[in-house]
C-alpha cells in the first residue's frame, strides 16, 4: 500500500505481506531469538524505536555476536539520531558479516551523518551498484562524493536514482527523489552538462505526477530559490526561466504562501541580465537592486541599513531621471518584473515632482537615529554622494564555477549584499550562510 506522511510517499508492503516477509526471514534465525526478532521488526515497522532497541539489547545478551541483531540495533539507533552509537554497532555487524549490503549501506549513512564523507563514499562505492534497491543509498553516496568535491561523479549517482524512477515510475519517496532532481539540475548547470535540457524535462514530468500538497509546495519553493543560485552561469538562465514559467502556468504554487517566489525568481534572472547589460548604467543598476529589496510597508523587522539604502537611491534617482528618462523606459520594457518594484516610487515622483519627492525623502531620513546633521548638511551630503555614485562604473569580473568560466558585470556578492535568489534578505542571512 502507499503511505503518505507530510507529503512524503513511500511504497511499502501491507501488514499481511510484511508479516510473511518477517516469517521467511526469522525462520533462518536461531530459536533463541526468533520471536524477539519478529517483535523487533514489528516495532520497526510501526516506528517504535525505543521498543525495538529494548528487544535488540535483550537479544544481544543471548547472542552478542549476531550480525543480524547488531545491524538492526544500528539501524534503530540511526532512526533515533544517535549516530555515534549506531556506527559502533554497525561496524561490529560488518565485522561479523562483511558481505551484508544492508549493513554496509546503514554504516555509510552513519558515517555521512557524522560528516565522515570519505569513509561513507568508500563504503558505498565498494558495493556500487547495490544488488537490491535501497532508498537512501544513491542520495547518501552522491552527497558524500559532492562533499569531497567529486561533483561530476556525484551528479551521475543522483541521476541513477532518477533513472530508477524513470524505468519503474514507482515513487518510493517524493522527498528523496525531488532532492536528487534539484541536485542534478544544479550540478548540470555549474558543470555545463549537455544533459541539462533533458533533465529539466524529466523534472517537469515528475512534478506533473506528484501530489502538490503543502509539503511539496514548500519544497518546490525552496528548490526555485536554491536553483537561482546557479544563475551566475549564463546558459542556465533560459532553462531556469522555463521551469519557473511551467510552475506558474501549471498553478503548482497557486493559493500557496510560497507563490511570491515565482516573481522573485523572474526578478532574480533579470538582475543577472541587467548586471551584464551595457545599456543599464551602474546608477540604474544600484537603484533597481535597492528597490528589489525595499522593505514592505509595516515591516518592523526590516534592517535600517536597507531602509537607508533604498531612500538614498530613491533620492539619487530624482536627480538622475531628469536626464535619463529613456534609460528608465528601456528598463521598463526589457526588465518588467524588476521595474514593477519601482512603480510606487515613480508614481509618487510624478505626483510630487522631483523637488517635492526629494523633500519627502529628506523628511524620512531625518527620522533615523543615524542621521545627526542639520537639514542643510543632510541635503548637501546627499548631493555629494549622488555625484560620486554617478561616476561609478560597472566593472567586469571573471568568475569560475565548476567547469564553467563566465564573465559577469558587477561586483562580487558581499555578505551584506542582497541575496541573488531574490528573497529580499541579505546574502549572509540567506544562501550565503554556508
Amino acid at each position: 500500500m502507499a503511505e503518505q506522511r507530510d507529503g512524503m510517499i513511500t511504497v511499502r508492503s501491507d501488514l499481511h505481506d510484511y508479516m510473511e516477509q518477517i516469517d521467511q526471514y526469522t525462520a533462518q534465525l536461531p530459536l533463541t531469538i526468533r520471536e524477539q526478532m519478529r517483535q523487533a521488526l514489528y516495532r520497526e515497522y510501526d516506528g517504535d524505536y525505543a521498543g525495538q532497541e529494548k528487544l535488540c539489547r535483550e537479544m544481544l545478551e543471548v547472542l552478542p555476536d549476531s550480525a543480524d541483531v547488531l545491524s538492526m540495533l544500528g539501524r534503530c539507533l540511526m532512526s533515533q539520531g544517535r549516530y555515534d552509537e549506531a556506527r559502533e554497532y554497525l561496524e561490529k555487524a560488518m565485522e561479523a558479516d562483511p558481505e551484508d549490503q544492508n549493513t554496509i549501506i546503514s554504516l555509510g549513512q552513519a558515517c555521512h551523518a557524522q560528516k565522515d564523507y570519505k569513509k561513507a563514499a568508500e563504503l558505498l562505492g565498494g558495493i556500487f551498484p547495490p544488488k537490491d534497491y535501497h532508498p537512501f543509498y544513491y542520495t547518501v553516496y552522491a552527497e558524500s562524493l559532492e562533499s569531497l568535491g567529486q561533483r561530476e561523479k556525484a551528479r551521475d549517482i543522483y541521476r541513477k536514482e532518477i533513472s530508477i524512477w524513470e524505468e519503474s515510475r514507482i515513487v518510493r519517496s517524493v522527498e528523496i527523489l525531488d532532492g536528487c532532481f534539484v541536485r542534478t539540475l544544479y550540478l548540470d548547470a555549474i558543470l555545463g552538462a549537455m544533459e541539462l535540457t533533458v533533465d529539466m524535462g524529466v523534472y517537469k514530468r515528475f512534478l506533473a505526477t506528484v501530489t502538490m500538497d503543502a509539503a511539496m509546495q514548500r519544497r518546490l519553493a525552496q528548490n526555485i530559490s536554491y536553483l537561482s543560485t546557479a544563475l551566475t552561469v549564463r546558459t542556465f538562465r533560459i532553462p531556469f526561466r522555463s521551469l519557473v514559467r511551467e510552475i506558474e502556468e501549471q498553478g503548482y504554487l497557486l493559493d500557496s504562501e510560497h507563490y511570491p517566489i515565482i516573481e522573485n525568481a523572474y526578478r532574480s534572472v533579470e538582475s543577472y541580465e541587467y548586471h551584464e547589460d551595457n545599456a543599464v548604467s551602474a546608477m540604474m543598476e544600484s537603484f533597481l537592486s535597492a528597490e528589489s529589496r525595499a522593505p514592505m510597508a509595516g515591516d518592523k523587522d526590516a534592517d535600517n541599513n536597507d531602509r537607508l539604502t533604498v531612500l538614498s537611491y530613491e533620492w539619487y534617482m530624482t536627480r538622475y531621471i531628469e536626464n535619463h528618462g529613456e534609460e528608465l523606459l528601456y528598463v521598463s520594457e526589457k526588465y518588467p518584473h524588476t521595474y514593477i518594484r519601482a512603480v510606487t516610487f515613480l508614481d509618487q515622483l510624478q505626483t510630487l515632482g522631483a523637488e517635492g519627492m526629494r523633500n519627502a525623502i529628506l523628511d524620512k531620513l531625518e527620522t533615523f537615529d543615524e542621521i545627526k546633521v542639520p537639514r542643510e548638511a543632510l541635503e548637501a551630503g546627499m548631493e555629494e554622494a549622488y555625484q560620486k555614485a554617478l561616476k561609478r562604473k560597472k566593472e567586469p569580473v571573471y568568475l569560475t564555477e565548476g567547469n564553467v568560466t563566465y564573465k559577469r558585470s558587477g561586483k562580487k556578492i558581499l555578505p551584506n549584499d542582497p541575496c541573488p535568489c531574490g528573497s529580499g534578505k541579505k546574502y549572509k542571512k540567506c544562501h550565503g550562510r554556508k
